[in-house]
């Protein structure tokens, strides 16, 4: 039999044997716990860089970010330095960081631009311009790369709307200088419009003086052509001459100086169209005119345009509206909604809520896609066009620039400016 002492030393052994044992597991357990929680913590931060991404495999980034999570993550590695998050996560974040920057980077630059909601700023040239559009195509998010592609695009219809106006008012101005009688009816229309076509404030500001100034001279001296009064003329001896004397034909033919096209009377005749003004495509011969009823046949009083492309189908239109959008104007494009067609000025949530339109906002650049409303601000080529419709579902445009659509049609800017000088709403607008 053993004795008490050895007995009691076997048992001091085994008692710090398990004791030993026990921190062993604890200091186990805690490195286990790290290691677990370390593991968790970097997969919570590989799961929400991938988030992240649209298609990660081609580096895609989504619409919309969740910038609280890049905030955490990029604070989460600031404080750890580097012993939470593993180097991979690191080079995978700053990689994102560095695609979202250059995201911003080129939304800033799109937006120093302008000036202001509806100008663009002095130092806009087309140099610049060309240079931001390839610059552009390195966002591969499609609906974020349209974004800015569209006020990109607004910024260059703009400067080319400038530039033309520029130069006509130029040039107006110098003849008009030179001499005053040569401010017709159709150059001071063309001067007014130019004029608002101006989206440059420092450019605005150097013609306002002389566009005023043509204004109020027109305004005291406008009488009539030299035309229509030599046209008058030649009546009044007509009338007053004996009937046996010859009759000579009038220096100045107002027929024969419209230029009849029998072909667009005839085509307009047997639509059943008697209107005293139409808008008329020669789709034969890609043309366009604005057609007035001379003693029951059209003729183009100022010739015809060239149009540069056509998707418009045959048919009877009507000219809704000479669009001059702001940035918040629309047309309601649901073909089920009674108010097909309406152009809403200003549109908000509510305005469009009281012509049945819900859940509005979309980025859709072609208006034949947009629904249930087309928004201007998505397409720039449109905010100064002329907009059609058909009696049923067919809404269409007029316009230069930009990209060919169906239901339109795409004339040169000057051409554009010039046929909005002449024609209003609610006249006949038929392609041939």
């Amino acid at each position: 039999m053993k004795d008490k002492k050895d007995l009691k030393s076997k048992t001091k052994s085994e008692h710090y044997l398990l004791l030993g044992a026990g921190v062993v597991g604890v200091i186990t357990a805690i490195i286990f716990f790290i290691m677990f929680s370390l593991g968790i913590v970097n997969a919570v931060v590989t799961s929400k860089i991938s988030s992240q991404y649209q298609d990660k495999e081609l580096e895609v980034l989504k619409t919309n970010l969740d910038y609280n999570s890049l905030n955490f993550i990029g604070k989460l590695i600031k404080v750890s330095d580097g012993h939470i998050v593993t180097a991979s996560n690191v080079k995978k974040y700053q990689q994102l960081e560095d695609y979202v920057q250059a995201r911003k980077n080129r939304t800033k630059e799109v937006a120093d631009l302008y000036d202001g909601k509806n100008n663009y700023r002095d130092d806009v040239n087309s140099d610049k311009i060309n240079d931001l559009d390839k610059t552009l195509l390195k966002e591969k998010n499609q609906d974020i790369y349209q974004k800015q592609r569209n006020q990109l695009d607004t910024i260059q219809i703009w400067y080319e709307q400038t530039q033309d106006a520029d130069k006509y008012l130029s040039k107006t101005w110098n003849k008009y200088l030179a001499d005053n009688s040569s401010l017709s009816f159709k150059k001071i229309s063309m001067v007014n419009t130019y004029y608002k076509l101006i989206k440059n404030k420092t450019v605005k500001k150097r013609w306002t003086e002389a566009v005023t100034k043509m204004d109020d001279y027109f305004s005291n001296h406008q009488g009539e052509s030299s035309r229509v009064a030599a046209v008058k003329a030649e009546l009044e001896a007509l009338k007053n001459s004996p009937l046996t004397e010859k009759y000579t034909p009038a220096n100045v033919d107002i027929v024969s100086s419209l230029n009849s096209s029998s072909g667009a009377s005839d085509a307009l005749s047997q639509a059943g169209i008697t209107s005293k003004n139409v808008l008329y495509y020669n789709s034969s011969k890609n043309t366009l005119a604005l057609m007035t009823r001379v003693s029951g046949k059209y003729v183009a009083e100022n010739g015809s345009i060239n149009v540069i492309s056509s998707q418009v189908s045959s048919g009877k239109y009507t000219i809704k509206k000479l669009v001059d959008a702001g940035s918040s104007d629309a047309i309601i494009t649901d073909s089920s909604n009674s108010n097909f067609g309406q152009y809403v000025s200003n549109a908000t949530d509510s305005t469009l809520s009281s012509l049945n339109v819900t859940s509005p906002e979309n980025s859709t650049s072609d208006f034949n896609s947009a629904t249930p409303v087309f928004w201007f601000k998505n397409n720039s080529a449109l905010t100064s066009s002329i907009y059609f419709s058909d009696s049923s579902s067919t809404i269409g445009f007029i316009y230069a620039g930009g990209s060919s659509y169906n239901n339109g049609m795409q004339i040169s800017s000057s051409d554009l400016s010039n046929l909005m000088s002449q024609i209003s709403s609610g006249i006949t607008f038929y392609v041939n």
